[in-house]
């Protein structure tokens, strides 16, 4: 089968990866690569310096680190909205064409702005008849537009986008075999949490904070650039600074951007269990750009209280040569999301 390339654009840089049999029950990660981008030229998942985005892609295609053609791109934004909802069992596109009003009072999204799908998750059989039970799926549509037009003005075919937690739904469902697991997937401004149970999707939700907002509270507490603030995050994490007050200042900021991270974490965790009271979130997989921060595993554990693990992406692929010595298994925590657009059914 055709390799594909899979694409995603965050805050800070673009990751590629290029999958030979793709959709298979082992595809093979052949090469990745990973450019930074210039601070400000995405925010929020939106392309804000198409230029920037654009060059980078064509340098990517050119050196032969992601295909012209066959392109699929994964998509996150603290605007995008997951919302429960059932609808008498007909054809998808029929359905589909209805969000508009069906959407209308369930999320707080303008409908005419935005970009609106159903994912069904399964289905009943009633006395009224059949139901479909699954998600409405809404974002503004012109973070989607303008990042897939940067990607398109370097000359990419972009075969479909999906929702990161779709994505990492994919990817990590065979971690759920007999239990609930919640996948909490940090980005830089949003975090996407993820709960698989038995193998299958049963909910999801994104939590509008990520790594970045840790980064602007350091340089804000402490009046330094973005760059800077970066580098102190790296260095300190969660690690209690003691006899430095600049530190000891920039730490504050980490631990109270933090904690209200871990809140929005814990508070979508309790209530899912409340809802399903029969099959409870039994641990965590933790994975994304801002799941490196130093400490962050055992204080998210202690929060929560359940096992929080660093999740494996790589444990449904194989690795050519080149990817081994490239050692992308270091960057595991960037690579989770893209992953998972070469599993499943290949999207129509």
């Amino acid at each position: 089968m055709k390799s594909i390339g899979a694409l995603t654009i965050s805050n800070d840089s673009i990751c590629a990866a290029t999958i030979a049999e793709p959709f298979t029950s082992k595809p093979v990660i052949k090469k990745y690569k990973m450019l930074p981008l210039p601070h400000g030229a995405v925010v929020d998942g939106e392309a804000t310096n198409r230029n920037a985005v654009t060059g980078l892609i064509k340098n990517m295609v050119k050196y032969g680190d992601l295909p012209k053609e066959d392109v699929y791109m994964v998509y996150s934004s603290r605007r995008m909205i997951f919302r429960e909802a059932s609808f008498p069992e007909m054809p998808l596109p029929e359905l589909r064409e209805t969000l508009p009003f069906q959407a209308k009072d369930k999320i707080a999204l303008p409908v005419n702005e935005s970009l609106l799908d159903f994912v069904p998750i399964r289905r009943e059989e009633t006395q009224g008849g059949a139901f479909l039970h699954g998600l409405i799926v809404a974002t503004l549509s012109n973070g989607v537009e303008h990042t897939a037009q940067a990607v398109e003005e370097a000359g990419v075919t972009i075969e479909s986008i999906d929702a990161s937690a779709f994505s990492l739904a994919r990817l990590f469902s065979g971690q759920a075999v007999d239990h609930a697991v919640a996948v909490v997937n940090i980005g830089g401004n949003s975090t996407d949490v993820v709960i698989i149970d038995h193998t299958r999707l049963a909910y999801m939700r994104v939590v509008p904070s990520g790594g970045d907002d840790v980064t602007d509270a350091i340089s804000n507490s402490i009046g330094v650039t973005y760059e800077q603030a970066l580098e102190i995050k790296r260095h300190i994490g969660l690690q209690n600074v003691v006899g430095d007050a600049r530190l000891e200042k920039a730490e504050e900021a980490i631990r109270e951007t933090i904690a209200q991270l871990v809140v929005g974490i814990r508070n979508t965790l309790n209530s899912y269990d409340q809802q399903h009271a029969q099959s409870p979130v039994t641990e965590v997989l933790l994975t994304g750009p801002g799941s490196v921060l130093v400490g962050l595993p055992p204080v998210l554990a202690s929060s929560i209280g359940k096992v929080v693990k660093i999740a494996d992406p790589f444990a449904p692929f194989e690795l050519s040569q080149e990817a081994k010595d490239q050692n992308m298994t270091v960057h595991a925590a960037d690579y989770a999301v893209v992953l998972g657009l070469a599993l499943g059914r290949r999207p129509r």
